[in-house]
Order: C-alpha cells, then structure tokens, then sequence
C-alpha cells in the first residue's frame, strides 16, 4: 500500500463509469454503522460524512455499506474509485480524492492483504468502508515519509467505480512504415534504449511532430485521460536518454495540461491504446528557455511513447 499512500498523500488516495456497475440507490443496502464506532453516511460517489466514535481497531475490519450491483472484484482486477480516510481518533481527514477530475486507479493484487481481504469478493457500484491501524498498510518509517500519525487508526471509505483492462505489455497493432527522415527507435533485444538521428534533419521542424510507429487497435486517449505509458525521450540529436520507463514500470499520468507538458497532452490526445509514437516537441510546448533538470533551456524534445492504457 506504499504506492496507494504515495499517490493518496500527494493528491488523493485510494470510480462509476459504464463497466458493469452503478452505486446502490439507496445508503440502507447496509448499515451506515455496520463497523461498531464508526458510522459513514451519504451517497454513492459523493463525499462520504464519516462520524467515529469510541472506536477501538484491535484488527482490520472492513464492510460494506452500499452494494452495488456490478462485477465481482478478484484479485486480479483493476479499479477505479473514489476514496476519503480520516483518523480514528478525532476525524482529521488524511485525504480524499473526492473533488479530483477522475477516480484513482488501483490495482488490488499490489495492495496489502488487509486491502486484498477487504476488496475482492466485493461488486463494483460498492463502497466499503476499513478501520484498521496505519502499521496494517506501513512500516512507522514509511508512516513518517507520508506524514502518517504512527500511534494512530485509520478509517477508509472506498467506493468502487469501475474496473479497467490491465495495461498492455507493449504496443499491440499494425505497424506503419514512419517517413525516411524520422528519428529511429533503438532496442536492445526489444526493450527501447534510445533514439538515432543519423537519417533525421540536423536541426529540428520547431513543429509539434507526430509520427506513428504502431497504430493501436484500442480506443482513442482524450485529454483528461489517464494514461499508463512507457516512454523514453531524449534531447534532439542527443546520445542518452533524460528519462525512461523501459527499465522501470509504466507510468501514469493524467494527459491534462498542468499535469504535463502541453506537447504531451497534445500529441497524445486521439492517440489509440496499443499505439507507439514518436512525439517531436519543440521548446515551447516542452520546458521553454529555462529547461529543466539536464534538459537545456530551449531543447526540442523527442519522445518514443507506447500507449500501454487509457481511461477517463
């Protein structure tokens, strides 16, 4: 749950859209205090008022207090969902996603066991409610990087949104031959490892440049999105990578301007999943004239990108 604690204490922790499943209609599928102390109130996909009192966690406990009526959850799925944690001993909020644009991904296998028990066997449209103490998600050092009181409890109000497909393991689609100048991807027993410039133009187009590698058989990405990509992207004309995924695990992002740069979030808006692209980005729609980190004040930029999932 580190990585659930990361995100959530960064922006929001631990979503209803057309998979399957819908909130209950009513908040008396379950008792709003089926967890004795605790009392949570309020509907489905809204901000759930949570009263506690005299609670008392010597385990995790979990409920649900409205059941929807979409797909079971495994713990092979993904979710979407909406969360608010507050503090067992006085209400404080720890955070919320509630007031974000979009649900926050989860993926339940990754989650500790006492998320794993609470999650699968659950329907999607359901919000579950947790009391448990913080060293049931993290070590005290751990507690302390993310400003967690160590000596406190938790409670945790999920409700459960949606389920997405797994992201791809690379790109999956019909390749297209790109022009004879482009920029080339460079592998190395097919992982990515960098970008050649020997057949591309010395200089850079100073045009946002999108070039198809792979065209995805999947949906079409939409800013607001959130995308989980690979990605590796050099300086043009560069010998060494500023940044990659291809080592590491796919990142997500929201394709929101703000949350990246603009030529990202236009040069992936109508990208289909499953595709890889090359993004030419010139400074302007890149980190501008003052750069940033190792990249150098007026850099344009190229991107390999494999567009591994999307969702709203």
């Amino acid at each position: 749950m580190r990585r659930v604690f990361a995100a959530l204490s960064v922006t929001a922790v631990l979503s209803l859209t057309a998979c399957g499943g819908s909130g209950g209609d009513d908040e008396a599928a379950a008792p709003a205090d089926a967890i004795a102390g605790v009392s949570v109130t309020g509907d489905f996909g809204e901000s759930p008022e949570i009263d506690v009192t005299d609670l008392e966690v010597d385990e995790a406990v979990d409920a649900v207090v409205i059941e929807g009526d979409g797909a079971e959850v495994t713990d092979d799925s993904t979710l979407r969902y909406r969360f608010r944690i507050v503090y067992a001993s006085d209400g404080e909020e720890v955070s919320s996603n509630y007031t974000a644009d979009s649900p926050t991904p989860l993926e339940v296998a990754a989650q500790p066991a006492v998320l794993v028990d609470a999650l699968v066997g659950t329907t999607l449209g359901s919000r579950v409610v947790l009391a448990l103490s913080v060293d049931d998600l993290l070590s005290d050092e751990e507690a302390e990087q993310v400003g967690l009181r160590t000596d406190d409890d938790l409670v945790m109000v999920l409700d459960l949104v949606s389920e997405v497909a797994p992201p791809l393991e690379g790109p999956d689609g019909e390749a297209v031959s790109p022009p004879a100048d482009a920029p080339n991807v460079v592998e190395d027993d097919g992982v990515v490892t960098g970008i050649g410039f020997d057949s591309a133009p010395k200089k850079a187009s100073g045009e946002l440049e999108v070039t198809t590698l792979v065209e995805g058989s999947g949906e079409p990405v939409a800013e607001g999105d959130s995308v989980t990509v690979d990605y590796l992207g050099v300086v043009y004309g560069g010998d060494e990578p500023f940044d990659e995924s291809y080592s590491r695990e796919p990142a997500t992002f929201t394709l929101a301007k703000g949350s990246l740069i603009d030529g990202w979030v236009e040069g992936l808006d109508g990208v289909t999943v499953g595709s890889r692209v090359l993004l030419e980005i010139p400074a302007e729609q890149g980190y501008g004239a003052q750069g940033s980190g190792n990249i150098p004040g007026g850099a344009t930029l190229v991107f390999v990108i494999d567009v591994l999932a999307a969702g709203a």
